[in-house]
């Protein structure tokens, strides 16, 4: 980008009292005349009433030649500000490009991500480019564009949102297993989704998957903890059985009058209370 500047004086300060009066030297041609600005011509008029023809003649053509160079240098700085002005409109222009192109791995949201707004200098903000969260697929990103140093990307829950007049209807079965199948088959259905650009609706379908894969495993511990449980109980059946064949309240029953009837340190159930396990 050029600079230039304009000196709007170009005059010449006055020259001392001796030297108001310029003369050519002998032979001296027209064309070895010097600039002199309008001032200094003035001057000279006004100290030499009676100038003579040739000493007019030379101020004339010095002061046309100060008009010539001064036009000469107003062109010059006329081209440099309409360079100047093509720099910077060019500038603006690739500034206004930068601005409105997408981010390396954003999109533009055009309402792929409606009500997406973020704070920011204390004003409500539209964010304009969205991408997938790289670590959350049930989020995105955003940005605006016009983040300050070390500020963004902002991230959004989203969700599937109904179609207006649509009765919704249960999934097909098809979907379904593909929803909670295998891998392979639930990255299909992903990356086909994917492909419509409906962040809510992939987000939804990570959701579920999270979910039901969660569900999964507390079932399975839920399993596992009533085995466990049963296998405990059966335990205490056995061992209580063998107590009472050996007859063993018999055998201390000077105890049975010193008993501590608090409350039962394991904390059976109401129904094992009622006598489940008497």
């Amino acid at each position: 980008m050029s600079s230039y500047s304009i000196n709007l004086s170009n005059e010449s300060p006055a020259p001392p009292a001796s030297n108001l009066l310029p003369s050519l030297p002998g032979g001296a041609s027209v064309a070895e005349v010097s600039p002199l600005s309008p001032r200094t011509v003035l001057a000279t008029l006004n100290a030499h009433p009676n100038i003579s023809a040739t000493q007019l003649r030379q101020l004339i053509h010095s002061l046309a030649l100060t008009i010539q160079t001064r036009a000469s240098q107003h062109a010059t700085q006329v081209a440099g500000l309409k360079n100047t002005i093509a720099d910077l409109e060019e500038n603006l222009g690739q500034v206004a490009e930068r601005y409105d192109a997408p981010p390396d791995g954003y999109v533009r949201n055009d309402g792929l991500v409606p009500d997406f707004d973020v704070l920011q200098d204390g004003n409500n903000v539209r964010v304009r480019f969205v991408r997938h969260h790289p670590g959350n697929p049930t989020r995105v990103q955003g940005l605006t564009g016009a983040e300050k140093p070390g500020k963004g990307p902002y991230s959004k829950p989203v969700y599937a949102q109904p179609i207006r007049r649509l009765v919704p209807t249960a999934l097909p079965s098809w979907y379904h297993h593909m929803l909670i199948g295998r891998t392979t088959h639930f990255e299909k259905l992903r990356n086909a989704t994917v492909t419509t650009n409906n962040y809510s609706l992939i987000a939804d379908l990570s959701r579920y998957r999270q979910d039901h894969n969660a569900l999964r495993q507390l079932i399975q511990e839920q399993d596992m903890l009533s085995t466990k449980l049963k296998l405990v109980r059966e335990h205490l059946g056995l061992t209580r059985g063998r107590l009472e064949a050996a007859n063993a309240a018999n055998v201390v029953r000077q105890l049975e009058w010193q008993e501590d009837r608090r409350a039962e340190p394991v904390p059976f159930t109401p129904k094992q209370r009622q006598g489940r396990f008497a």
